[in-house]
């Protein structure tokens, strides 16, 4: 059986589709009772396939909810188009049979695909005996074959395997060359692209989530997993200017590493540094969003940054000392550390210190309370020599003050040794 389950993905801007929607997600209940009455309800006469297509996939994505004690008992139904209807649950392969039974009933060429995805392999659970791999669907509109997966856009699951509905306009006719990062098909035909990917290939590209695209994104050459890393890797991917990120290393448990990775977003890149604390398996989990303005007004409700990539990495040294700390602020102002980059700094030695604070009026070092020194602004860069406190005393935070705001704001932090 076919299970494929996504944590967390993307959002996704689809235009024209605000009164099909409206209209599918309030069909009354009354044209919900089969499978023919419920055709007749989501694609009147006047909709395009388009429209009927997109009416069936909001429709069962809005009312069937993913199947998850089903999955931790091994007890999930038989998954037919009418169970599913009938019982409002489902795995990856009833919300496919059910969309192409729909499909089939208003008219439209419909198949349902199966395959590996990355996905699965992120679930927190073993899965069943007997299940594997995942299910989707592709739909002929405008004289062409395109990609959707209701499952996916249907909702999503958190690391502790809380489901939750949220409804993902991204996996409605994602574009092929997008949707293979994700799904690879058993029948290399429907990937739907002019060069199809080797298994191999799948495996070996990271897994990257929608998201990843919708911001812009594009994936450095040279990104195979398992990342190799011996002291520093660097990752830089391409970005739009106004993207920024942040990132985490975790043990093959789960277990999130503070301060082992660095991100930060300079002219034109996303850029995450990694370190590993000692050889063997780690993941690298990376972010991203649009920039926001630095000063925020609600710091008890921050915006999010959605996942966009999962790496996996091995580690063949110990690294000596992990990365400094940074705070929101540092990435919602767009900052770039030049230097340093060793998180732990020697007590009473002469220091450096070099970043770029776009939109910062001043830039300064603070021990506890005290400001140790303001920064000097040279060809767009912050920079000053310092002779750093001795061991025992507050940590070093950077701090930017801004136009809008007049308090510091917490950039960088170090830790004295």
């Amino acid at each position: 059986m076919l299970v494929g389950l996504l944590l967390g993905v993307a959002l996704w801007a689809q235009p024209n589709f605000d009164r099909v929607d409206a209209r599918a997600v309030a069909a009354p209940a009354s044209s919900e009772r089969s499978l023919d009455e419920l055709v007749r309800y989501l694609c009147p006469s006047g909709y395009t396939e388009r429209q009927k297509a997109r009416s069936l996939f909001r429709w069962v994505a809005e009312r069937i909810t993913y199947d998850l004690d089903g999955l931790r008992n091994n007890k999930m139904g038989t998954q037919l188009p009418e169970d599913v209807l009938r019982d409002r649950k489902a795995v990856c392969s009833g919300y496919s049979r059910l969309f192409k039974a729909l499909g089939d009933k208003a008219g439209l060429k419909v198949v349902t695909l199966s395959g590996e995805s990355k996905f699965n392999d992120q679930l927190p659970i073993k899965l069943p005996p007997g299940v594997s791999g995942h299910a989707w669907n592709a739909v002929f509109l405008e004289d062409r074959w395109q990609l959707v997966d209701v499952t996916w856009a249907a909702g999503k699951a958190d690391a502790q395997l809380k489901y939750k509905k949220e409804f993902d306009d991204y996996w409605f006719c994602t574009p092929a060359e997008q949707f293979v990062y994700t799904h690879l098909p058993k029948e290399e035909q429907w990937q739907l692209v002019d060069k199809p990917w080797s298994a191999a290939q799948f495996k070996a590209l990271p897994l990257i989530r929608g998201e990843f695209f919708r911001l812009g994104l594009k994936l450095a050459a040279d990104t195979r997993q398992p990342l190799q890393v011996r002291e520093d890797l660097v990752l830089r991917w391409p970005a739009p200017d106004d993207v920024v990120g942040m990132s985490d290393l975790r043990t093959a448990k789960g277990e999130v590493l503070e301060n082992w990775t660095f991100s930060q977003s300079p002219k034109g890149y996303l850029e995450t540094r990694l370190r590993c604390p000692r050889p063997g398996p780690y993941s690298l989990h990376v972010y991203a969003r649009k920039r926001q303005p630095t000063v925020q007004g609600n710091l008890k409700d921050p915006v999010r940054f959605p996942g966009i990539s999962v790496i996996s990495v091995t580690g063949l040294r110990h690294s000596t000392y992990p990365y400094p700390k940074t705070f929101a602020s540092f990435q919602r102002a767009g900052a770039e550390l030049l230097e340093p980059f060793d998180g732990l700094l020697k007590s009473e030695s002469k220091q450096r210190f070099r970043l770029r604070v776009p939109d910062a009026q001043e830039v300064a070092i603070f021990s506890g309370q005290d400001m140790l020194v303001r920064m000097e602004l040279k060809r767009g860069f912050f920079e000053t020599s310092l002779r750093l406190p001795a061991k025992g005393n507050a940590p070093l935070q950077v701090c930017g003050r801004f136009d809008q705001d007049s308090r510091y704001w917490g950039l960088v932090q170090y830790e004295l040794r």
